[in-house]
């Protein structure tokens, strides 16, 4: 069954043979009642945010007056709420099950800063996954936002959040947690997106195209990189991983501390996966020119203090320096999933690394390159 996960995050059990709802309509106040376990009043949709995942946020009231002192009043329903482009996208199922499973696994055992969750489920009928947080806007919080940057300090205490995750998954195996195996992989989106009739859209449309530097418009050259990367990642970096770990899937705490949201990219990879592309998007061009060393070495310190491995920046460096690439996947995110004027200033940044860092040339240099498409 589904379960309710107030602030200490009860234990439960997913798969559910009870469905959930799937449209807006059905999240009622008696909905509400059930996985709360209290009489819910009236249950007032506040906004609906439809994207990728819908975001529905709502007000309660409770028959019990007493009730609003330990239990919501404003609160996120996040999940698949869109029919239609579920429909087209059925694979999204296992993306919203993928975020109620983290919840569910993995948020109860990290000391990470995370948002108040008071029930995550998921079910076997319509396979939606459905996870309900406090509403962090009413709260006072705040959201990261490609198009702005951060200062320095903050994304130190987001590496340190990063190392937390990396730390205490380290060493685990995939069998260790068998439902990150569920969807596509992140092998499979890039990959997707690197089709010739994609490719040839983004980069030659006068009005679609991203600022990339010409050589990386070589589509050959560029699954070649992307295969070697994968093929030569070292398998003793593995860790569960965020994923998309960009600005905006953040949030700010009205005291200025940032936490990560949106995990529904969760997956087993290296830990420079993350931290190539979070120190990398949030900062400017300039300022991770001038800090991006010590930040790593901030990231490596705070993995070793949380339980990890100790590592050496210098014997990591190489494989750093590689991870770079993965954030030439802002270059190929479709004009439906982020509007131009990010998709351009987060390609910028990561275009700028992968120059600096020669991620292409040190990946062709390898004796593990792979040369077919």
């Amino acid at each position: 069954m589904s379960f309710p996960v107030p602030p200490v995050r009860a234990k439960g059990a997913l798969d559910s043979a009870d469905p959930l709802p799937v449209i807006v309509e059905e999240v009622t106040a008696a909905w509400f009642a059930k996985i709360l376990g209290r009489p819910v009043k009236t249950a007032n949709l506040v906004e609906p945010i439809h994207g990728t995942a819908s975001k529905l946020l709502y007000e309660l009231t409770y028959e019990d007056s007493n009730d609003a002192a330990s239990l919501p009043t404003h609160v996120c329903v996040k999940g698949g709420f869109n029919p239609v482009l579920v429909k087209l996208h059925p694979a999204l199922n296992a993306v919203y099950r993928r975020e109620a499973e983290f919840f569910y696994h993995i948020a109860p055992t990290v000391s990470m800063r995370l948002p108040p969750v008071w029930y995550c489920g998921s079910d076997t009928v319509t396979g939606q996954g459905i996870v309900v947080f406090d509403d962090l806007k009413a709260k006072g919080y705040q959201f990261g936002n490609p198009l702005e940057a951060w200062p320095v300090e903050r994304v130190r205490a987001g590496v340190e959040e990063l190392a937390t995750l990396h730390a205490k998954t380290w060493g685990a195996k995939q069998e260790d947690f068998p439902w990150l195996k569920e969807g596509l992989s992140l092998r499979e989106v890039i990959l997707s997106l690197m089709v010739e009739s994609e490719w040839e859209k983004r980069f030659f449309d006068e009005t679609a195209k991203p600022p990339v530097p010409d050589h990386m418009k070589d589509r050959e050259r560029m699954i070649r990189a992307f295969k070697t990367l994968w093929a030569t990642t070292n398998q003793d970096h593995l860790c569960v991983t965020h994923g998309d770990a960009h600005i905006g899937n953040t949030f700010i705490t009205p005291t200025g501390e940032p936490g990560f949201l949106d995990w529904q990219g969760l997956h087993f990879n290296s830990f420079l996966h993350d931290v190539t592309y979070f120190i990398v998007g949030t900062l400017t061009i300039e300022d991770r020119r001038a800090n991006e060393v010590e930040l790593f070495e901030r990231y490596l310190a705070a993995l070793h203090k949380a339980g990890g491995p100790k590592l050496e920046k210098e014997a990591v460096w190489d494989d750093y320096r590689k991870h770079h690439l993965h954030g030439f996947a802002w270059s190929l995110t479709p004009p439906m999933m982020q509007p131009k004027d990010k998709v351009d200033i987060m390609t910028a940044r990561h275009c700028a690394a992968i120059l600096d860092h020669k991620s292409l040339e040190l990946l062709e240099s390898l004796p593990g390159y792979v040369t077919e498409v």
